[in-house]
């Protein structure tokens, strides 16, 4: 399936609350989401975010606003909730909370930046990580293709897990095999994925048609004996007009 549109390639047709794991781009998913799904929609973190972001939203509820759940009842098209902001970065709100978001009779949508990444293009996560609320009804793991451009050391956060995970040491290169076994690990792109939720991978950050080989080979590997459902290749900087191609098990067969 090619030339479809991002709601389109992640499966989102009715309302729910959407849990973005990984590296590579998650915050540009939360704001290319909050434009591009219809209805009104709630954007959250369940860990933090840069404060520098919350100016990239249309509105910004703080918890520490008596009066937030009420103001989600009169959005028009979507608005950031923050904890609060210590310094540099935007807080997290409890895992609890993005449920009770969903049932407010304003809100359509919960999208969650429930990982964070230090900007790197992959990552694995800690004991801790990711914040995933159990009510979540599509998970994303994100992996940007230039992950597979450096050695794991320069180019993952927290190295020494991805190596864990796939047997490289930081020195070394991801390949598409390994980038897919990452993306679809219990202890990776998977990890607290819940029982009920879908699970879909999107590869960012494809442009040349060397990254697309590399992007379409990776989603081969993930869809192989793994419960992701789907695997959505583009380019997030490129806007609600670009076009994304998925691939998914009868795509495979054909």
């Amino acid at each position: 399936m090619a030339g479809v549109s991002l709601v389109e390639a992640l499966g989102l047709d009715s309302p729910q609350i959407v849990s973005i794991v990984g590296g590579g781009g998650k915050s540009s998913l939360l704001f290319a989401l909050a434009r591009g799904l219809a209805g009104r929609v709630v954007m959250t973190t369940t860990t933090r975010i840069f404060a520098a972001q919350m100016s990239l939203a249309p509105e910004v509820c703080r918890l520490d606003d008596p009066a937030w759940r009420q103001r989600l009842d009169t959005i028009s098209s979507s608005v950031l909730v923050v904890g609060g902001v210590e310094g540099e970065h935007a807080l997290g709100v409890p895992r609890e909370l993005p449920a009770e978001m969903l049932a407010r009779p304003g809100v359509d949508w919960v999208v969650i930046e429930a990982d964070g990444s230090r900007m790197r293009p992959v990552k694995a996560p800690a004991a801790h990580e990711p914040v995933v609320p159990e009510e979540t009804g599509l998970l994303v793991p994100v992996a940007g293709i230039d992950a597979l451009s450096g050695p794991i050391g320069e180019v993952a956060h927290r190295p020494e897990r991805v190596g864990a995970i796939t047997g490289l040491a930081p020195h070394e290169t991801l390949t598409p095999e390994a980038l897919a076994t990452l993306l679809t690990s219990r202890e990776g792109g998977l990890k607290d994925l819940p029982g009920s939720a879908r699970a879909v991978v999107l590869l960012n950050k494809v442009e040349s048609p060397a990254q697309r080989d590399a992007a379409r080979e990776v989603a081969r590997c993930v869809l192989r004996e793994s419960p992701v459902e789907r695997v959505a290749i583009g380019a997030l900087h490129a806007g609600l007009s670009a076009a994304w191609e998925v691939l998914d098990p009868p795509s495979l067969r054909e």
